[in-house]
């Protein structure tokens, strides 16, 4: 009996080392065109090819009998096939997970899948059977670029090499005031700030305006072989203000620093921390005078500023007149003899003028005290000054109305004496127009 089960035991065993050494399995993949490969034991090194589509394999004895089954395009399989147990004669291997070798230059930009960074310059992207990933190549100066690959029958199948090349720059411009509008090549991009993308070879040009401000224009230029490369980073600071002005009447004339620069409209520009003067000036209107600050603890300066003009009193209460601050020499008619010539002289003035501050008949000269009229905007001051004229055969007198002009600016008081403030006017106050004339026709009739 114990001869018997020892017997039977034997065979038992010699069966299963039998079996052990001889099973065979057959391996499908479900590609035609899938190669299997056997791998090493200790590393993932190919050891060596044994076929495609499908391959019959005897497990060996010594091996761990590791194969991978691999296609361009797709994530490869590996297999494991333990000799110590019992497979099915049949094996299938699928491969449904697409990879994408992705390379990326230049080589330290950025590689992004699905906003997590993964690595540089190459990966292998896995992408399972129904699923999707995006792809970001970035790095700082360049315009990044996306792309979004699918496992899926109804999509565009994934390449099984995607490569990246960096070639347009990006400038992160950064805008203040925060609400700036930027326009790159004349098409709005969006307030504030921006990233500004520069095709290789091509030139952007970039402004930046807000109402109130100095208009940012910059170009920035991708061209590596002639430029330098554009800055990674821009600040856009709007700083100097802009104030349009315009008047009324629409043809007054607008001056800073004594220079004419438009008329009845300009665009004034204010320089961070400065100031402007800007003088507005039309005949028959009263002057306008006013100072635009960019300053701190200094009320900003407007947006638009219309500078409605009034009529100038002093214009209306006078007379052009070419007479005006001119020597006029009259001669005296004959008839008369010198004192009546004298007589008439001064009883024409006196009419017009209440004090002579200087009356010498032997000279035949005279002068009348300054008349001084104030209006809203100006000080004009007259007076009439006559002197000997002619030569020795014949008598005449020489006379000047003068008649001058001060400003008023709103903080200086002007009185009669400040001289240096008053310039010669080319009109005459009515009251005074005919003074002129009078004496040329009285002493010549």
């Amino acid at each position: 009996m114990k001869c018997k089960n020892l017997l039977t035991l034997t065979l038992l065993f010699l069966l299963t080392l039998t079996y052990s050494f001889s099973q065979k399995i057959q391996i499908t993949a479900n590609h035609s065109d899938a190669k299997f490969i056997l791998l090493n034991d200790y590393d993932d090194s190919d050891k060596q090819e044994l076929g495609t589509g499908a391959i019959e394999y005897k497990l060996e004895k010594d091996s761990r009998n590791r194969i991978k089954v691999t296609k361009p395009g797709y994530d490869p399989v590996i297999k494991e096939f333990n000799k110590d147990l019992k497979w099915d004669k049949q094996q299938y291997v699928s491969l449904d997970s697409r990879r994408v070798e992705i390379t990326a230059e230049p080589y330290d930009a950025e590689i992004y899948v699905d906003g997590r960074m993964i690595g540089t310059k190459a990966i292998y992207l896995i992408i399972q059977k129904d699923r999707f990933h995006t792809v970001e190549v970035k790095k700082p100066g360049f315009a990044p670029i996306t792309k979004s690959y699918y496992n899926s029958p109804d999509r565009e199948t994934p390449p099984s090499k995607d490569y990246f090349e960096l070639k347009d720059r990006q400038v992160r411009l950064e805008v203040t005031p925060a609400d700036g509008e930027v326009t790159a090549n004349g098409v709005s991009v969006g307030r504030g700030n921006q990233d500004i993308k520069i095709p290789l070879n091509d030139c952007v040009t970039v402004t930046v305006n807000k109402d109130g401000y100095v208009e940012y224009t910059k170009v920035f230029c991708n061209k590596p072989e002639t430029d330098p490369e554009p800055p990674v980073r821009e600040i856009a600071q709007l700083e100097d203000r802009l104030v349009k002005i315009t008047t009324n009447p629409n043809d007054a004339a607008i001056e800073i620093a004594g220079k004419r620069v438009g008329t009845g409209s300009y665009d004034l520009k204010v320089p961070k921390n400065g100031s402007v003067e800007v003088r507005v000036s039309k005949d028959g209107y009263v002057r306008y005078i006013k100072n635009y600050y960019n300053q701190a603890n200094m009320q900003e300066p407007p947006v638009t500023d219309f500078i409605e003009m009034n009529v100038d009193e002093a214009y209306t209460s006078s007379v052009s007149s070419d007479l005006a601050n001119v020597r006029i020499t009259v001669p005296v008619n004959t008839e008369y003899t010198s004192e009546e010539a004298w007589r008439i002289l001064s009883s024409i003035i006196t009419r017009y003028f209440d004090i002579l501050e200087t009356v010498d008949y032997n000279t035949g000269y005279l002068t009348t005290s300054w008349q001084v009229q104030n209006f809203q905007s100006s000080v004009i001051r007259t007076r009439v000054i006559v002197s000997s004229g002619g030569n020795s055969d014949q008598l005449a007198y020489a006379i000047k109305l003068i008649s001058q002009e001060a400003y008023l600016d709103g903080q200086n008081a002007v009185t009669v004496k400040d001289d240096e403030k008053f310039e010669d006017w080319a009109r005459i106050l009515k009251k005074y127009e005919g003074l002129i004339e009078e004496v040329q026709a009285r002493l010549q009739q």
